[in-house]
């Protein structure tokens, strides 16, 4: 397996934000300071993009790294514009179980290091499908016997 990441999706998700918010600055310069006796109008120009980006409010982009360790995979994910980074080691010992989420996550039992299940939430829907469909075979290949809980 392959070192799995999403940054490209990501930073492109990244950079069509930047343009819009240039773009919205832009309209607000022209209207206010290069052409004031344009109608109010024009200022739609600037708001109608952030319906594209409704949607990306629910599905905000998370930058996900796995890359294979020796015993297992490690899993590392960071919310854009944040430098905090959470990771998690996913070994044959300490993985336990699937559980039921939405489409947009992997839910995970994990066995932390007093032997309690911690839930875990992997957000993948940033991954391509290619990488995710590695993703999950790992997953299968460390524990192929772990039950999808509800």
């Amino acid at each position: 397996m392959k070192q799995i990441s999403n940054k490209g999706k990501v930073n492109r998700f990244k950079y069509l934000l930047y343009f819009y918010l240039l773009f919205a600055v832009f309209i607000f310069v022209y209207k206010y300071i290069i052409r004031p006796d344009l109608p109010s109008l024009i200022l739609l120009v600037a708001f109608a993009p952030i319906f594209g980006f409704l949607s990306s409010l629910v599905n905000w982009p998370l930058y996900v790294t796995a890359m294979e360790t020796e015993g297992g995979i490690a899993i590392s994910t960071r919310k854009l514009f944040s430098k905090k980074e959470n990771s998690i080691l996913v070994t044959k010992y300490n993985f336990d179980s699937y559980y039921e989420t939405d489409h947009l996550h992997i839910g995970m039992n994990l066995l932390d290091k007093d032997d309690k299940l911690q839930k875990h939430k992997l957000r993948i829907s940033w991954l391509r499908i290619k990488d995710l469909r590695a993703l999950e075979e790992k997953l299968r290949e460390i524990n192929p016997y772990a039950p999808v809980k509800e």
